[in-house]
C-alpha cells in the first residue's frame, strides 16, 4: 500500500514536470506581421507647381480584404497564409504607401489622404482600383489595377489607364513577397505621377 502511494506521488510529480514541457512543444508559433513600404527614391528636387493631390480611395477585391496574406496556387485556388498577417488593413496600407511614394516624386506641393476632411484645396484626385495583388503560382508577384486622375472640383477625368506588371521576389519567403509588392506599388506611383501636370 505504501509502495503504491509512493508510485502515485512520483507519477504525479513527473507529470507536473513534463506537462509544461509538452505544452511548450505543442504551442502554436506566433503570428508574423507585415507592412508594405515605400521603395520610391525621393526626387532630387520638387517639380510640382502648387498642385495639391488627393490620394484615394483605393479599392481591393474582397478576397484580399482580410488580415492574413493571400497567395495563388493556381488561377482558381487561393492560399490564405495562416500565421502571416498584415499589420493594418491592406487597403489602408496601400493608400498610405501611395502617398509616401507620390511625395517622393516631387510632383505635388501638398498631398491629402483619402478621406480628407475638406474639399478645399485638392486639385486632382488619384483613384485606384486593384484587381489582383498577390504572389502567383510561378512565384512572381502580380499587380493588376486601374487608376484615374480626376480634376476634383469638376469631376473631369484628366487621365486613366490600366496597370499590370509582375515582379520576381528575392526569395520564396513571405517577407520577400511583401517587398516585391512594395516595389510594384512604387512603380505604379511613378507611372501615375507622370500624368500630373
Amino acid at each position: 500500500m505504501r509502495q503504491s502511494l509512493q508510485k502515485h506521488i512520483r507519477a504525479g510529480v513527473l507529470l507536473c514536470v513534463i506537462a509544461p514541457l509538452m505544452a511548450a512543444c505543442t504551442a502554436a508559433p506566433q503570428d508574423q506581421y507585415y507592412l508594405l513600404s515605400s521603395t520610391q527614391a525621393p526626387a532630387s528636387s520638387a517639380t510640382g507647381q502648387g498642385m495639391v493631390v488627393g490620394i484615394g480611395p483605393v479599392s481591393i477585391p474582397s478576397h484580399l480584404d482580410r488580415s492574413m496574406i493571400v497567395t495563388r496556387s493556381s488561377s482558381n485556388r487561393l492560399n490564405v497564409l495562416s500565421g502571416h498577417r498584415w499589420a493594418e488593413p491592406l487597403d489602408e496600407n496601400i493608400n498610405r504607401i501611395l502617398v509616401e511614394n507620390f511625395d517622393h516624386t516631387g510632383k505635388a506641393s501638398r498631398l491629402e489622404t483619402y478621406p480628407w476632411t475638406s474639399r478645399a484645396g485638392v486639385d486632382v484626385q488619384v483613384i485606384v482600383d486593384i484587381d489582383r495583388f498577390e504572389r502567383q503560382p510561378d512565384g512572381n508577384v502580380l499587380l493588376s489595377a486601374r487608376w484615374k486622375l480626376v480634376a476634383f472640383e469638376s469631376g473631369v477625368v484628366k487621365a486613366s489607364n490600366s496597370y499590370e506588371k509582375t515582379r520576381a521576389p528575392n526569395g520564396s519567403d513571405v517577407e520577400s513577397t511583401v517587398s516585391a509588392m512594395s516595389d510594384l506599388l512604387a512603380d505604379l506611383s511613378g507611372e501615375i505621377a507622370n500624368y500630373v501636370p
